[in-house]
């Protein structure tokens, strides 16, 4: 179980962060940026400015997320793909929520709480590592299924 959780945490975390890092580079828009940032919190505001350090709070995040999903699904032997699907929405929506609060606290400049367009980008990035935390778990649980006979 912590396996697969680690997994998927990790491929999911990946999509985000590249999805991200692609708008901001594409749109100019910080939304990778503010996904990076810790610069409020005083333990691991060091950090800042080491994109290694940050990356790895972000997929420790993701790795989290990851356990959760699989440790419900296979707790309550959830294995209806509806319920992997509407419960990697609400985890992910949850992640989602976080850009007023990390908005808020940055010390940095990040994207306004009035900026549709970075709401918008983030709230899709956060809706495809939803979409991707669900989907590996499918294909890495796939493998584990016995053979049709």
């Amino acid at each position: 179980m912590k396996k697969i959780g680690a997994w998927i945490g990790t491929i999911a975390g990946v999509a985000l962060g590249s999805f991200l890092y692609g708008i901001e580079k594409i749109f100019g828009l910080s939304v990778y940026t503010l996904l990076m940032n810790v610069d409020f919190i005083p333990g691991v505001r060091h950090a800042m400015g080491h994109p290694a350090l940050e990356w790895l709070l972000h997929l420790s995040v993701s790795l989290s997320i990851g356990f959760i999903f699989v440790y419900i699904v296979e707790k309550r032997n959830a294995w209806d793909s509806t319920f992997r699907f509407i419960l990697s929405g609400l985890l992910s929506a949850g992640a989602a929520i976080t850009y007023v609060p990390l908005t808020l606290l940055a010390v940095q400049e990040t994207p306004s709480l009035r900026d549709g367009k970075a709401i918008s980008f983030w709230l899709a990035g956060h809706a495809v590592f939803g979409l991707v935390l669900s989907g590996s778990y499918d294909v890495l649980k796939w493998k584990d299924r016995p053979a049709a006979v």
